[in-house]
């Protein structure tokens, strides 16, 4: 084969690759909200796509704190006064992974399966 045809055949790979990393990485349609609930009450709504970069501190009924960050498109618990620490250990919350929760607090960051109410 020549030149010309290795160089056509390389572009195309490199080109059908992108398109198809673009469409995996910005599927159109598919939100991103995320629901924080605390003691079984929903407190926030947020979609990470739209949401600008916070820091904010829930409070549970007996005084344990938890503070939530969110920036860059993703959402974590950043500190916390629990004893064991594992909300803040998950690290940011993950499309495929499991929600953040922390027991003693009974705080729970997931994924909304239903997009109707967002707060930002």
């Amino acid at each position: 084969m020549s030149h010309k045809k290795w160089m056509l055949i390389l572009a195309a790979l490199i080109l059908a690759m992108a398109g198809i990393w673009l469409f995996l990485t910005h599927r159109s349609g598919e939100a991103r909200v995320v629901v924080i609930s605390s003691e079984s009450k929903v407190l926030r709504t947020i979609d990470l796509d739209t949401a600008e970069d916070e820091e904010f501190v829930i409070f549970d009924s007996k005084g344990g704190k938890n503070t939530v960050c969110i920036g860059n498109g993703e959402i974590w618990i950043d500190q916390a006064d629990c004893p064991d620490g594992i909300c803040v250990d998950h690290g940011p919350l993950k499309k495929s992974g499991t929600p953040i929760v922390c027991l003693p607090h009974q705080l729970v960051i997931r994924w909304a399966s239903d997009t109707t109410e967002v707060d930002n």
